[in-house]
């Protein structure tokens, strides 16, 4: 947190803007005429469309960020104190790993002005190491959204907020983190003359296209995808968290950038937090979604109990309750005492006590995930951490961990699950080795650090071709 603990609780006016509630008065102060907000907006396209900046050319060699063609990604960055970006998202919360853990904290540790708004989860997301507006609203997953009037209400207020806040402090960048925010940040950059980044991280198009039927399922998605491409355009930047993310929305345009999630070599630093004396064998950062992966997990462990090498694990992120939902009590009990879950903690500390594992595990049913799963943020955190990984077969996560040596790949399939922790936790000569190289490889290639110099040249690119 070295770099960002000198930040004030403050936008960036002199007034706090950390207010419980902003409902009831989106709108008082930047009241537009019909016509006039009309002329503005259309204005704002044209002039967008002219006056977009193509230069940038930022492309990836393997995993790391560097320069293709643009003429200035050697010159030294100017003073970027007077750089001001807002990250808005209307679900996220405002200390989710991507938008506090990578872009926030790389954005203040060079120096820039940078506030997060976004809905309100805890008061951490008010602690003097962040500059936040905490909007009235609670995070909510997208699933949980479009299946409650209520929940669609409670969006649709914290997108009015957004855009209010937006007008208020007029940053030089509106980075939005999610569609609905896209558009938010699109309409206040076009009103205000600055620029709008979004930041894609999702199939979107595939996702909203699942419960379709089957035979209306691809023609779907080939239209919202025709849709999405439209909406990107209008961005003077989009950030894509992979180059597979980027190639499904053929978006190939100068002002498309990959720029994955790696994390902070911060946070290879962190203190280990183990709470036994005893050391946990496997751990797995965040939640375990796929029925079929927990069950998986489930039955590797009794294999290593009827193997006579009994393998502890803990999920941190998940409780018991939610871990347990869909599974029968029959699954649970016989490795019940080998299963521990720590409840959603605060990023840094679900690291240190990650740390304290011997191996990290990152599970995905390919026949959900396939299409959707490229290299998650858990396996550069493993990789930061030093820890040997094990990972299903599903595109991005086999194949980080092939090239690297680092651990190794399954099939969605509780005995060859067992085999490998079993060969891991069995041969400490292989556990140091991967470890070893698993680290390596983050120093190398996959931390914030080794893109962060480019980034910051496109923000200031982005800010000096603004009105």
């Amino acid at each position: 947190m070295q770099g960002t603990s000198n930040l004030a609780v403050a936008s960036f006016e002199t007034t706090n803007p950390i207010l419980p509630s902003c409902a009831g008065r989106v709108f008082r102060r930047t009241s537009v005429p019909a016509s006039n907000l009309l002329s503005r907006i259309l204005t704002g396209v044209a002039g967008s469309a002219n006056g977009r900046a193509s230069v940038y050319s930022i492309v990836t060699h393997g995993s790391t960020m560097s320069a293709q063609s643009w003429a200035t990604d050697e010159a030294p960055l100017s003073d970027l104190s007077k750089l001001k970006i807002c990250l808005i998202t209307s679900k996220h919360p405002i200390r989710d790993s991507r938008i506090y853990g990578c872009f926030y904290r790389g954005i203040a540790g060079a120096g820039a002005q940078v506030t997060i708004i976004g809905p309100f989860t805890d008061e951490n997301d008010r602690s003097g190491d962040i500059r936040s507006i905490c909007l009235p609203v609670r995070c909510a997953a997208s699933e949980e959204t479009l299946g409650s009037l209520r929940l669609v209400l409670s969006r649709l207020v914290a997108l009015s907020c957004l855009f209010y806040w937006c007008l208020r402090l007029r940053p030089d960048i509106i980075q939005a983190c999610e569609p609905d925010s896209w558009i938010v940040a699109w309409l206040a950059a076009r009103l205000t003359g600055r620029r709008a980044v979004f930041d894609v991280h999702e199939m979107y198009p595939a996702w909203l296209t699942r419960k379709f039927p089957r035979m209306l399922r691809h023609r779907g998605e080939a239209l919202l995808l025709m849709v999405f491409r439209w909406l990107l355009r209008r961005a003077d930047a989009v950030f894509h968290v992979s180059a597979e993310r980027q190639e499904y929305y053929s978006a190939s345009s100068g002002s498309q950038f990959v720029v994955p999630s790696y994390p902070s070599a911060e946070i290879a630093a962190l203190p280990a937090l183990n709470r036994d004396q005893q050391p946990t064998d496997l751990v797995h950062l965040g939640r375990i979604v796929e029925i079929e992966c927990r069950r998986m997990l489930l039955a590797a462990l009794a294999r290593c109990q009827e193997a006579k090498r009994p393998v502890s694990a803990l999920i941190v992120g998940q409780t018991h309750e939610e871990f347990a939902t869909g599974l029968l009590p029959q699954e649970l009990a016989p490795v019940a005492h080998h299963l521990r879950f720590e409840p959603p903690v605060s990023h840094d500390k679900a690291l240190m006590i990650a740390s304290a594992a011997r191996i990290g595990i990152a599970l995905y049913d390919p026949r959900g995930a396939a299409r959707n799963i490229v290299a998650s943020r858990k396996l550069y955190e493993y990789m930061a951490l030093g820890l040997p990984v094990i990972g299903t077969t599903v595109s991005g996560i086999n194949a980080l961990i092939e090239r690297h040596r680092i651990g190794f790949t399954i099939p969605l399939d509780s005995e060859q699950f067992a085999i490998a922790i079993l060969r891991l936790l069995g041969e400490p000569g292989l556990l140091e080795k991967c470890g070893v190289a698993s680290r390596s490889a983050f120093d190398h290639f996959y931390n914030w650090e080794s893109q962060h110099a480019s980034l910051m040249r496109i923000y200031q690119q982005l800010a000096n071709s603004s009105n």
